[in-house]
């Protein structure tokens, strides 16, 4: 059901969307809804749980080589110093654990779908790299599992505040127009970047260039290890060929990712948000995968923004 829905925000003509609201507004005049809030939230959590994995992981294994070699027949004792950091960072993951377990993450959301309120220790964390941003309808809804009210409604107070900019509630277009046209940007972000990445993969043959044209070849080898060997240097089939490498790698790198630069999805982000449709050519190529590979990478690139 989502994959049909992101479709079908891709393939929204412009021209209907324009019949059912009003210009789409400025970057960055989204509202931020429980839903945003919620991603956060989910995303806060997870990280610190997965620190509190680490540190309870790096504690027991310091304590356990701190303590078992005292068991050996050879052993000088057990390493008090190492037991106590062990032990204190340990302790230090069994606390996260138990603050950002499963069990408060549901609790947590669970209040905010009903209330719009979150917890102070959570909400003063969230900011950062887990700062709420704007995500469309497809986005994760972490809200789904405790509430059936609709989550687009700005967040109350105690969670984050609803308006990212000063632009006032009343005046922004419905959250389907703005949806789909983000979803369809962070679509072509999202193959703009897997273009790029393929692009650079060729770059790898000038390791091996480079090597055949600086390798030597050796012409003896001493009976005498005070004798050094000889060599030659390398001859010009091999330099031709360690420099066709590396051009052609480079080469095909800047040739294939030129049209895939930042400077063009900049020309296509503008032309798009004033009224033009995206080339066919390139709307073909769009795909859902596309859609949460530039969500990404646009919220990575907003929240270093904000820092």
């Amino acid at each position: 059901m989502l994959k049909r829905y992101q479709l079908l925000l891709l393939l929204l003509p412009l021209g209907a969307a324009r019949a059912q609201a009003p210009a789409n507004p400025a970057p960055g005049t989204f509202y931020l809804t429980r839903q945003d809030s919620a991603r956060a939230v989910h995303e806060l959590f997870q990280s610190r749980r997965g620190g509190g994995f680490g540190w309870l992981a790096f504690g027991g294994a310091g304590t356990a080589a701190s303590i078992i070699p005292a068991q050996q027949a050879t052993s000088a004792g057990v390493w008090v110093p190492g037991v106590v950091i062990g032990s204190a960072l340990a302790v230090l993951g069994t606390k996260k654990l138990i603050q950002f377990g499963w069990g408060r993450e549901r609790r947590v959301l669970r209040k905010l779908a009903a209330t719009g309120h979150l917890p102070i220790d959570v909400q003063r964390r969230l900011h950062g790299s887990f700062a709420p941003l704007h995500g469309t309808a497809s986005a994760p809804n972490p809200l789904l599992a405790y509430s059936t009210a609709p989550t687009g409604a700005p967040a109350a107070d105690g969670a984050v505040p609803a308006p990212v900019s000063g632009t006032p509630a009343a005046e922004a277009p419905p959250r389907t127009l703005a949806d789909a046209r983000q979803d369809t940007l962070d679509a072509v972000q999202g193959l703009f970047n897997a273009k790029r990445l393929v692009g650079q993969l060729p770059i790898l043959l000038a390791l091996p260039g480079l090597r055949l044209m600086t390798g030597a070849t050796k012409t003896g080898v001493p009976n005498s290890p005070y004798i050094q060997t000889q060599s030659s240097d390398p001859p010009a089939g091999q330099i031709a060929l360690g420099l066709l490498l590396m051009t052609g790698g480079v080469t095909y790198m800047f040739l294939h990712n030129a049209p895939y630069s930042d400077a063009k999805f900049k020309l296509l982000h503008d032309e798009y948000l004033a009224g033009h449709p995206l080339p066919p050519a390139l709307r073909a190529q769009l795909k859902p995968k596309h859609i949460e590979a530039g969500r990404t990478y646009r919220e990575k690139m907003e929240r270093r923004g904000h820092r």
